[in-house]
């Protein structure tokens, strides 16, 4: 995990000071762009040296956890992004647990009735999850329930007229039950309901197609057959018996998919003004802001190498298999 860590780091390091773009002369501004002011700003922002220099001069700073200065907000790095993950965290976990929950549903029905209208019915259904792309779903959601029929807020996290929850884990609604903000519980579940519906559709559909293809490869194995002839009634074949071994390879995708939603979410964010770590890093890309970019690079390979390990556990924790082999 260093290792890729720091080949990721590496990479984006160098890419971001080859791209066109003069970060200095956006810091700077029109109005100050004159050659010694964009110098003086140069220094100060440490582009004044050679580029090996930079580059270790950037690692002996996150080895010390400073990941730099954002120019474009005016704070530290970490600052910005411990106030806009939270967001992006909470966003995620939402749409994991619908798509879970609505997935595995709709892959044991479609698996349990193989061949019949309410089969085919929800593979087509799984189709259009696939192929829908997240910021055409997440325009046409909010043309029709926010411009048209007028049922969802306007975009953003929460409605203007709402003060914040007082922040403890800066997840909202947690932070809502925790402080007994009713109101800001209401609107900001009512905020999180389109984003989360927009970002989850497509691993629903993934869920449910691995779900029905494991399912039905499992009912076919020869315990299931036995447990059959014993007369044991369906309900506890699929849901004790066949569902355990059926669902491991939708918990290696489960865990995937989760870490690329932490880092995948900036369309979706983008779309619904929601203030997470994917717009933020959207609006340094746009600034040519490096040290943001480099951080949520960082972040988002942590992340996802941290959803490889734990879906290796989860692996020995369901199949037994696997730890009698270890």
């Amino acid at each position: 995990m260093v290792l890729v860590l720091f080949g990721i780091l590496t990479v984006t390091f160098f890419i971001s000071r080859v791209v066109p773009g003069d970060p200095t002369s956006l810091f700077a501004g029109p109005q100050r762009s004159d050659p010694r002011t964009l110098e003086n700003v140069r220094k100060m922002m440490g582009l004044d040296k050679p580029l090996y220099m930079q580059f270790i001069n950037y690692i002996i700073g996150v080895m010390h956890g400073d990941f730099g200065f954002s120019w474009h907000t005016g704070h530290p790095v970490v600052e910005d992004i411990a106030k806009f993950f939270p967001a992006t965290l909470e966003l995620a976990v939402v749409s994991m647990v619908l798509a879970l929950l609505v997935g595995l549903l709709l892959g044991i029905i479609s698996a349990t009735r193989k061949g019949k209208v309410i089969d085919y019915a929800l593979r087509f259904f799984s189709y259009t999850g696939v192929s829908i792309a997240p910021f055409w779903l997440g325009l046409m959601l909010l043309y029709v329930f926010f411009f048209r029929l007028g049922w969802a807020p306007p975009p953003g996290r929460l409605s203007s007229f709402i003060t914040p929850p007082m922040r403890i884990t800066g997840l909202y609604i947690l932070d809502s039950l925790l402080t007994g903000n009713w109101e800001c519980l209401i609107d900001s579940i009512k905020h999180i309901i389109l984003p989360s519906v927009c970002l989850s559709y497509g691993l629903i559909a993934h869920i449910q197609r691995l779900v029905r293809a494991s399912l039905l490869e499992v009912l076919q194995q020869d315990y299931i057959i036995l447990a059959r002839s014993k007369g044991l009634p369906e309900r506890i074949i699929i849901y004790k018996h066949a569902l355990r071994n059926a669902i491991i390879p939708t918990v290696a995708w489960t865990g995937m998919a989760f870490s690329s939603l932490l880092g995948g979410t900036i369309v979706v964010e983008c779309v619904f003004a929601w203030p997470g770590i994917g717009f933020y890093a959207f609006e340094s890309i746009i600034n040519f802001d490096y040290a943001p970019v480099l951080a949520c690079t960082l972040l988002f390979t942590f992340l996802y190498l941290v959803g490889n390990l734990v879906v290796d556990i989860l692996y020995a924790v369901i199949d037994p298999r696997i730890r009698s082999a270890g």
